[in-house]
């Protein structure tokens, strides 16, 4: 085969100006056509490398923690837009018919954000609590249609009726919640969510982080659904980054069932979890660089004591961690960092956060 370089100049040249490309904001179509050019570029690497093996390289190994946090920041990055648009606006056209205010609650995960996104939290939590006996005066809108597809989705669980107008997801981690009640401990949940989504086949997020058997995933992507990586002359060497695929198959094929939902649910365009697009799951974990006191509530005690149960990551010696607790009131991210944040301080000091 004809060498397409002429030198490594020539070969450096031609993949420098191909940086790593920002796709948040893009068209479908200009996503397709960056990773298709990416997916180009990395052949051309591993031809050249099979001629130069010698050439140094940095190898980013995509394994299945790397690449569910990068699942999870793409999609939180693709939801985001449907929700302060289209989502948002059918959610007020439904409570409007129905006479529904906002719910006064505190505000959970990335919908703390930004005004449209905390109005439609505050909104579908309102709606969550309405009885299905009105659901004859929207169920032929398209609004109520949209907002009961979406909530509906197995990337939120099993659509669990509880008598209201909406459903509410019914994930690995709320099974094994329910199973395991009132022993609630981090070990006992993540294997009790691991047990339940491989007999389960869940494809949820939460679903998907389950098989990690990790807490600060499950706690990372259960917070994102709280509502629902030859010398060229005169330089030395310079290394070829190279992204290894290390996803186990299980994993892949639930996360690639999960990929396609979510597209074909929202007409996104989130990358398949295959080889060809490691490095895309590579930037995307690790662009998640607000993991650090992400907190959720996953369950509560109920009446008469209703007391809330957290998980929280936390940072220490830069090791992730996850940090399990009871209060008497619900607690968000942005609330566990405050008082995270007040923690560390001197006690003189502590009253001015």
């Amino acid at each position: 085969m004809k060498d397409e370089f002429v030198s490594l100049r020539d070969f450096f040249a031609a993949i420098k100006p191909f940086p790593v490309v920002e796709t948040d904001g893009m068209t479908r179509e200009a996503r397709r056509e960056v990773r298709a050019k990416r997916s180009a570029f990395r052949r051309r690497e591993a031809e050249y490398l099979a001629k130069h093996p010698t050439h140094p390289t940095i190898d980013h190994i995509v394994d299945g923690r790397t690449f569910l946090l990068g699942l999870d920041e793409l999609y939180r990055a693709a939801i985001k837009p449907h929700e302060c648009g289209e989502l948002v606006a059918c959610a007020r056209v439904v409570a409007s018919v129905l006479g529904v205010a906002p719910a006064n609650v505190p505000i959970e995960g990335y919908y703390a954000e930004h005004p449209d996104l905390t109005e439609y939290f505050r909104l579908v939590r309102a709606l969550q609590q309405v009885n299905e006996a009105f659901a004859d005066r929207v169920a032929k809108m398209r609004e109520y249609q949209r907002l009961l597809e979406v909530t509906s989705s197995p990337i939120y669980g099993r659509a669990m009726n509880v008598g209201r107008i909406l459903p509410i997801g019914h994930d690995s981690l709320r099974q094994a919640l329910e199973d395991a009640w009132p022993d609630w401990s981090q070990n006992r949940l993540v294997d009790g969510a691991y047990r339940i989504a491989m007999e389960t086949g869940d494809v949820s997020l939460v679903g998907l982080a389950a098989l990690a058997r990790d807490p600060v995933i499950l706690a990372a992507l259960r917070e994102s659904v709280a509502l629902y990586a030859a010398p060229a002359i005169g330089a030395a060497l310079e290394p070829i980054h190279r992204y290894i695929w290390r996803v186990g198959d299980v994993l892949a094929e639930r996360a690639t069932r999960f990929v396609a939902t979510f597209n074909a649910l929202f007409d996104e365009d989130l990358p398949e979890p295959i080889a060809d697009n490691a490095e895309e799951f590579f930037v995307g974990g690790r662009k998640a660089s607000t993991l650090v006191g992400r907190c959720v509530c996953i369950g509560t005690s109920g009446p008469p004591a209703n007391q809330y149960y957290h998980w929280a990551i936390f940072s220490r010696d830069g090791q992730l961690g996850v940090e399990d607790f009871w209060q008497p009131e619900r607690w968000t991210t942005d609330r566990y960092r405050i008082e995270s944040a007040r923690r560390d301080l001197p006690p003189r000091l502590r009253n001015l956060l």
